[in-house]
């Protein structure tokens, strides 16, 4: 006799239960299916981004600007690197920050410069531009096979006119690894020229990019790379700009972002797709409740039970493996062309071994229960169904004999974990209905508060090393070009806000301007400095006492040097003072504010106005501007110093705070002496051991205006986009020009539009906006867009948790139906009994009711309790706020479920009633 093996039982119980096996087959297959789409879509999504990136700023992770005395050799040894490539910059365009440059073989493939038309050059003779580099250049028209004629300056050399062929246009690179240093050559060439290209005098610069090690961030090469690079930057494979910050944590949320939505998505399809290969596999062995209790009377061990029953699971696993697993990939591959711009796909070996790992881990999970518990099973207890006999033995007699609810009642004690499964998906589905409530509230926020189309935003400019002067730089945009931008077709209004350093020039320092401070300790030892004032952020920690000081104090500041940081920066900042009152021979105090330039709406400031009135045609006419004179208020709470901008004076209790600094000096009708140094180099001149700060103020620009001020404003202030926190002086552009004062480029621009346009239209005014915008270094934000993504993004998540409400919703209410039928079917006689005794079908679904309501209720109440903690005051986990009624809104939604879960019931219980009761009891 041919000796029968485990999986030979195993495939006829296969043939022989074909129906009950085919159930636990498509949750095989499902579970595989869903494994490898929702890992291959999120892939594909973090594919998909790193590509976008790729075309704006390549394959770099950071870059170093000029010849920091490292060799490659040595970034080799330091193993924080994998890839270093070249880029050699060769010269400048004379009078403008363009520079002209080529790549070596790695910098080429990092960099992945693409071109819009045309292509790189080849030999000497020949440039490719991007197309800014060009409109920078004026020459915003030139096209591919166009000749150029360039002034171009040799890195340390003398300037050469050179003819080229313009064999490119370039795809849009440098502006995002800008840095704006003002060194020569320090910049990324947005004018590629064959490495042939040669000049008669000077050199080269030469810039590095470079790829990181696995697992190392910039973070780790600022704080334990073994080289010390004096010019290194990161490169933010998130937004594709330069950084000077980027940890693994932060890549690491980043990346989960982006595959949130696939791995939430597939999270709870494999959490549903395990419950479907769990129940099925709890239907089968109930079944076989009595081949169990046979087998294990005939010797067999716990283990061959779990491995007679197993090995079938694990056969139609070896079968719906590679089924479910190339439908996954079909899936995928239809998604990434549904979304090309969003998903990259791509089949990675080395992706799919971890897949089928998942999928044969949530089948083992999901089979391992029900088989465990089956052979746990004594051989008699199951036979005899012990256990049910010894919690029968717990019943008692009752006064009142109400057959539904007793029977419901010991189905209940009997098997009280039995519904955690439903009462988890129950959780789930309401827990989704709470996000989905939070998504919906957030889309109402969509509509931004500002309605502008366009917002443009200024270049960082570099720091100078004095607060008294302001830079004005050839490349700030004019207000011949801005008034360019309100000619566009389809502009209704644009509206400019700069920023200025200027002087207000007073007989004394008033006691309002004093910066508070005080000595801090931290936590790991280091002594730091807090500091109070409405003139704080104009000079850093206590970087304004100098004007308080006497010549004793002025004489120890400088005599302590290095000692003092804090003392060191005062005391140059007195000298600069000094210096310009002798260059300029006043007498006057030389106080550095910050006066705004920017257009004005009176409704914006009506709430602010603490004296006087805001009078738009004084403002435009020089006669007046405004004052922003907030009180400051510093309080000690819980051992934390803090300080806050409050409202209006007269609002402010001076015992609720430990300091209260108001404004006891400016007045509606004051006048103002104003003096604005204009200049445009950075540094002054090294001479004799110390800087020539005299020269460097009187070479500079002079303006010197008087105004009153028109009103006074003293809560936070908001003007369009821009948030004032401290003291400042404010005027309009005409009132700017009406007092002769060197207004900068602007620091941003709102630009609205006339109705809503077509997306062609859209694009055309955006492109007409950068062009004119290009000189001037502004970046354009397109608004229109980012709401549209912001909605898009929004209303994706929003349909994703109604997806997820709607699959927990129907697996909570199959789990219970399903669990309530095999009950149904196994009670067949029960029932028959029951109806021969005059139950009615209500009576009858009474029976099965009471599970129904406490997995519910198990469900709810935890739901509820989180829902109350994230509304505790300082424990909001949402970003929005949730109104009460999103209380109700659950608890009817868990009514939902209940209410689902009875209506199967009853049709399961009606199918039954609808045969005799002979043969309910017969069981035929």
């Amino acid at each position: 006799m041919k000796r029968l093996t485990i999986n030979e039982v195993a495939r006829a119980n296969i043939r022989v239960n074909r129906k009950t096996y085919t159930s636990l087959f498509i949750g095989v297959l499902t579970a595989v299916f869903l494994a490898t789409a929702t890992s291959l879509c999120a892939w594909g999504t973090f594919r998909g981004h790193e590509e976008q990136m790729a075309q704006r700023v390549g394959w770099m992770d950071m870059f170093t600007l000029g010849d920091d005395g490292i060799t490659d050799e040595q970034i080799r040894e330091s193993g924080f690197f994998r890839e270093t490539g070249h880029v050699t910059v060769n010269a400048t365009v004379e009078g403008k920050p363009v520079c002209t440059g080529y790549y070596d073989k790695t910098a080429e493939k990092l960099m992945n410069r693409t071109l819009k038309e045309g292509r790189m050059p080849e030999k000497a003779g020949e440039i490719a531009a991007e197309q800014s580099a060009l409109i920078r250049l004026n020459l915003g028209g030139a096209k591919a096979g166009d000749t150029l004629t360039l002034s171009l300056c040799p890195i340390g050399g003398e300037s050469e006119e050179k003819t080229f062929v313009l064999t490119g246009i370039l795809n849009e690179q440098t502006k995002y690894l800008e840095t704006y240093g003002d060194e020569e050559g320090m910049r990324f060439p947005a004018l590629l020229v064959s490495p042939e290209e040669t000049f008669g005098t000077g050199g080269t610069e030469t810039h590095r990019v470079l790829t990181y090690a696995p697992l190392i961030t910039l973070n780790q090469v600022q704080r334990n790379c073994p080289l010390r690079f004096s010019r290194a930057y990161g490169v933010s494979r998130e937004t594709g700009e330069v950084i000077y910050y980027d940890s693994g944590w932060d890549r690491a949320a980043n990346a989960l972002n982006r595959i949130l939505i696939w791995a939430v998505l597939g999270a709870a399809l494999m959490l549903s797709a395990c419950v479907g290969i769990t129940f099925a596999m709890e239907s089968l062995l109930t079944r076989k409740t009595e081949d169990v209790g046979m087998l294990r009377a005939i010797g067999a061990t716990r283990r061959q039970i779990r491995r007679i029953f197993g090995a079938e699971a694990w056969l139609m696993t070896v079968t719906a493996l590679p089924a479910g697993l190339l439908l996954g990939i079909l899936a995928a591959w239809l998604i990434s062309r549904i979304i090309p711009d969003y998903m990259v796909f791509s089949v990675n070996p080395w992706l799919l071994v971890p897949i089928l790992g998942l999928s044969a881990l949530c089948v083992f999970i999901a089979s391992r229960t029900p088989l465990f518990h089956a052979s746990r099973q004594m051989p008699m207890g199951v036979l005899r169904d012990a256990d049910m006999l010894k919690k029968a033995g717990r019943i008692r007699s009752r006064r009142s004999f109400r057959p539904d609810r007793l029977i419901a009642g010991r189905r209940t004690r009997f098997h009280p974990l039995r519904q955690t499964g439903a009462a988890g998906m129950i959780a789930l589905t309401l827990l989704s209905a709470l996000m989905l409530g939070e998504l919906a509230m957030g889309m109402r926020t969509a509509d931004r508060e500002d309605s502008a189309a366009f917002r443009l935003e200024g270049p960082v400019v570099e720091t100078r090393m004095d607060p008294f002067s302001q830079t004005i730089q050839d490349t700030d945009l004019s207000r011949e070009e801005l008034s360019l931008l309100s000619s566009i077709e389809g502009v209704s209004r644009v509206r400019t806000a700069a920023s200025l350093s200027a002087n207000l020039l007073m007989d004394r320092v008033p006691e309002y301007f004093r910066t508070y401070t005080e000595t801090v300790e931290g936590e790991d030892g280091t002594v730091g400095i807090s500091s109070y004032g409405v003139l704080e952020s104009a000079f850093g920690p206590d970087g304004n006492s100098w004007l308080f000081w006497d010549e004793k104090e002025r004489a120890e500041a400088r005599a302590q040097g290095n000692r003092d940081w804090v003392a060191q920066i005062n005391a140059e900042y007195a000298d600069q003072e000094d210096a310009i009152r002798a260059a300029l021979g006043i007498t006057e105090r030389v106080i550095p504010v910050e006066v705004y330039v920017m257009d004005l709406d009176e409704a914006e400031l009506r709430d602010s106005v603490e004296e006087g009135s805001v009078d738009t045609d004084r403002l435009d006419s020089g006669e007046q501007v405004l004052v922003y004179a907030p009180s400051l208020c510093v309080s000690n709470d819980d051992g934390i110093r803090y300080s806050e901008v409050f409202s209006l004076s007269g609002e402010i209790r001076e015992e609720d705070w430990d300091l209260v600094i108001r404004n006891d000096t400016f007045t509606a009708g004051m006048t103002l002496d104003l003096l604005e140094l204009a200049g445009s180099g950075l540094y002054p001149e090294w001479r004799d051991g110390q800087y020539d700060w005299k020269g460097y103020f009187r070479e500079m620009e002079t303006v010197r205006a008087r105004t009153a001020v028109g009103a006074v404003l003293a809560r936070p202030v908001r003007i369009g986009q821009t948030y004032l926190y401290n003291f400042a002086v404010i005027t309009t552009p005409k009132g700017a020009e009406a007092l002769g004062l060197k207004v900068p480029g602007p620091d941003t621009a709102d630009i609205w539009l006339s109705g809503s346009p077509a997306p062609e239209k859209e694009a055309g005014i955006e492109e007409q906006i950068g062009r004119i915008t290009m000189r001037g270094w502004m970046n354009v934000n397109n608004l229109l867009k980012q709401t549209r993504e912001y909605k898009a993004k929004k209303l994706r998540q929003i349909l994703l948790f109604a997806a997820l409400i709607l699959l927990f919703f129907a697996v909570s209410v199959f789990m219970q139906v399903s669990g309530a039928a095999r009950q149904i079917r196994s009670e067949t006689r029960t029932i028959g009994t029951l109806r021969a005794v005059g139950a009615d079908l209500e009576t009858l679904v009474g029976c099965y009711r009471l599970p129904v309501w406490v997995s519910t209720a198990a469900g709810l109440v935890p739901c509820l309790l989180f829902y109350a903690v994230t509304e505790i005051p300082g424990l909001q986990l949402f970003t929005e706020n949730h109104p009460a009624v999103m209380i109700p809104i659950l608890a009817a939604m868990a009514g939902c479920v209940a209410l689902a879960c009875m209506a199967g019931i009853r049709r399961r219980l009606a199918v039954v009633t609808r045969q005799t009761i002979v043969d309910n009891i017969r069981e035929l």
